[in-house]
């Protein structure tokens, strides 16, 4: 794996033609988990799957389109067109120079922009291409085997608690909070979660252990590989 702690001279002698697009999110995760964890998953993820894939992986882009959090401090918010904008100046600097296959791994459902970015990104070129991943989804019903609580499990709760007791157990406190709202996931497309989730919770983060969170990170990298290379297969 190259970073880019590696000199220019190091990346072009390597041949490398892969490059991991972290992308997370700096918002409210309940009294119990810090305003990273999609950052820190998404960071912590991407490393290990660029790591296999001999791949260049890149700063992750830590802020996301999080309005869904107005109103819990510390949660950042950038807008759709700035995601937008930003996700695919980099994928095409990255294609401008020879790199012909981007993983932009996304940790956020709320950055809805990047699906638009990456066909914008492929739409405009062929060069290279840019495939959107979101681990967790990719994963599919492997984590249905391990989150007891997977149906209610939609922000901070027993998924997100487990990972993080894995990558970062010192930033997990004990203030747990349980607490499903009596609505869908449509709520999000609504209104503020503060307005149906008031201490930023919608799930069940009792039910979290670090075990469970080390298999849900295995789950998740090697879905997100698997998904890379048979897509990246195809398209040449």
């Amino acid at each position: 794996m190259l970073d880019v702690t590696n000199t220019s001279q190091d990346i072009d002698e390597s041949g490398v033609d892969t490059a991991i697009l972290p992308v997370g999110a700096i918002e409210q995760h309940g009294p119990h988990l810090p305003l990273s964890v999609d950052w820190a998953q998404a960071e912590y993820v991407s490393k290990l799957v660029a790591n296999r894939m001999g791949a260049l992986l890149l700063p992750g882009i830590p802020y996301g389109s999080s309005e869904v959090h107005d109103g819990f401090k510390g949660s950042v918010s950038i807008t759709h067109e700035s995601l937008k904008t930003i996700t695919k100046d980099i994928c095409m600097s990255l294609i401008s120079q020879g790199f012909t296959r981007i993983g932009v791994l996304n940790f956020h459902g709320g950055n809805i922009a990047l699906k638009v970015a990456v066909r914008q990104v492929n739409w405009a070129q062929s060069e290279g291409k840019a495939v959107l991943v979101q681990p967790m989804l990719q994963s599919g019903a492997k984590l249905t085997e391990i989150v007891e609580t997977f149906d209610e499990d939609l922000h901070a709760g027993e998924m997100e608690t487990s990972i993080m007791m894995h990558i970062a157990p010192e930033q997990v406190g004990e203030d747990r909070i349980d607490y499903v709202p009596s609505l869908d996931a449509s709520a999000f497309d609504l209104g503020p979660m503060k307005q149906y989730a008031p201490d930023g919770i919608w799930g069940r983060p009792s039910f979290a252990t670090a075990e469970k969170g080390k298999l849900l990170v295995e789950y998740m990298v090697n879905a997100t590989i698997d998904h890379l290379n048979a897509t990246f297969l195809r398209l040449t």
